[in-house]
């Protein structure tokens, strides 16, 4: 039966849907990073994401008529894609020009911009098509998905996994993800970053040194603009071809969250955009089980709570740390890094742990509605465990300073609770015991990696 649960919830199913429902959580994300990095984050997200899907599926139906059957199938998917993103640049600069040029109140502007797109689409779908719920009677076309050579199955150990995850999947998932380091790379090596960041930190000092503030924002802007407009192409034209009414579902403003969420960089953003993935395609999953309905309608509700709850214990560590530091001389830099990073390990096992609150709660909602009999003992278990999980890594959220004073039982707490965790994972592609060894293995060296030996090695270094 524990197989079975863990099977039909993770499994590289499961993984490949997160990669897809991250997708357009994950654009509009890297978008928001960008505006916000220069001082003017683009909170018209929503409805820029609207105004590309909408607009990619008009135009990639249209395509057909305009060039005949066979050629409108061919290159209306990428003169969709390309039409959205113009659309939705134009959103953004309209939004730039309101702000910038004529000082108006950028949440007020963006709220318009919001409006615009949710009424606009719905007038003009009306006016197409008659009616405004969809545009299901349009042929509108898909972007391609990509196919993986067969010979990645054969590599050892991940081959198969790998093309399990990653093939089939839209263009537009290998788009956002490759856009990570397009966009790390252009924040932090070259000059067009580098001015970016000036002008979100300081523009009065930016713009003492040559660097054209308004410019940069105009910029920023523009680019927050073509990444939301790619995510709202990813909803329209990628797992599906016809645009709904408001189908992005608050994910322009989950957008918004991310980058906070993730620290301000690329690759944390994509890491707090993997976690409202998680918990879409959880939603998914738990959804076409025989539960109760209302279940997995909460918990992309949860994820936002759960998001929020990280993000003010992120807060609430660093500010520890901060005074710890500032009351504690004698430790090198690089030890409070350990500190911090150890720290957010512990924050973050411990709300992962919700996950198995949820799986337990689905599973006592309809004993038989993970398959087989009764899942009451299962689900106990898990609740069990994940409790458990909670209690041993509170005492280092609780109180920060409790990590140095402990840090092997630090250590110990977090590998163990990882290597469960990575067990699980494993367990979809190896026996047990090599899931169980290499599970903790693998958390044993996160654990060095993020400073744990440093951190029990560390003594002050004398004035």
């Amino acid at each position: 039966m524990l197989e079975g649960v863990i099977q039909g919830i993770f499994s590289a199913a499961f993984l490949a849907t997160i990669l897809r429902v991250t997708t357009p959580i994950l654009l509009p994300s890297l978008g928001a990073l960008i505006s916000g990095r220069a001082g003017v984050t683009n909170i018209g997200l929503e409805g820029t994401m609207l105004s590309a899907a909408f607009t990619g599926v008009i135009v990639s139906a249209y395509s057909q008529q305009w060039f005949g059957p066979e050629t409108g199938q061919a290159i209306g998917p990428w003169l969709g894609l390309v039409s959205g993103v113009v659309v939705a640049m134009l959103m953004s600069l309209l939004l730039a020009v309101f702000h910038l040029r004529f000082k108006a109140d950028l949440t007020l502007a963006s709220l318009a911009i919001n409006i615009l797109g949710s009424a606009g689409t719905v007038a003009i779908m009306f006016e197409l098509t008659g009616d405004r719920g969809n545009t299901s009677t349009l042929a509108s076309l898909q972007v391609p998905f990509i196919q993986l050579p067969e010979f990645i199955k054969d590599i050892p150990v991940i081959g198969a996994p790998f093309f399990e995850i990653f093939d089939n999947q839209s263009a537009m998932t290998w788009v956002a993800f490759i856009s990570v380091i397009v966009v790390w790379f252009l924040m932090y090596r070259t000059p067009f970053g580098f001015h970016l960041r000036a002008t979100g930190e300081n523009p009065s000092a930016a713009e003492s040194v040559g660097i054209p503030v308004q410019r940069m924002r105009y910029q920023a802007l523009l680019l927050s603009g073509l990444f939301a407009g790619l995510g709202g192409i990813h909803l329209s034209m990628g797992y599906l071809s016809l645009f709904q009414r408001d189908m992005t579902s608050g994910r322009g403003f989950i957008a918004l969250a991310t980058p906070l969420l993730g620290g301000g960089n690329p690759y944390g953003t994509m890491g707090a955009s993997l976690v409202f993935g998680f918990f879409d395609a959880l939603a998914i999953r738990i959804g076409t089980l025989q539960i109760p309905s209302q279940l997995p309608q909460i918990i992309p509700f949860v994820a936002t709570v759960l998001a929020l709850v990280i993000y003010a214990l992120q807060t609430r560590q660093s500010q520890l740390i901060r005074a710890l530091r500032a009351a504690q001389t004698g430790y090198t830099s690089g030890y409070w890094g350990a500190l911090q990073r150890v720290s957010l390990l512990h924050v973050t096992l411990m709300t992962i742990a919700v996950i198995g609150i949820l799986i337990s709660a689905s599973m006592l909602a309809a004993p038989k509605g993970f398959g087989g009999d009764s899942s009451l003992p299962i689900a106990l278990g898990i609740a069990v465990i994940s409790v458990a999980i909670m209690a041993v890594n509170l005492p280092f959220i609780a109180k920060v300073d409790t990590i140095r004073q402990k840090v092997w039982f630090s250590g110990a707490a977090a590998a163990v609770t990882l290597g469960l965790y990575l067990t699980l994972f494993l367990l979809l592609f190896q026996p047990l015991a090599i899931a169980l060894v290499g599970g903790l293995l693998l958390a044993v060296v996160v654990w060095v990696v993020l400073g744990g030996i440093s951190l029990a090695r560390a003594t002050p270094v004398a004035a």
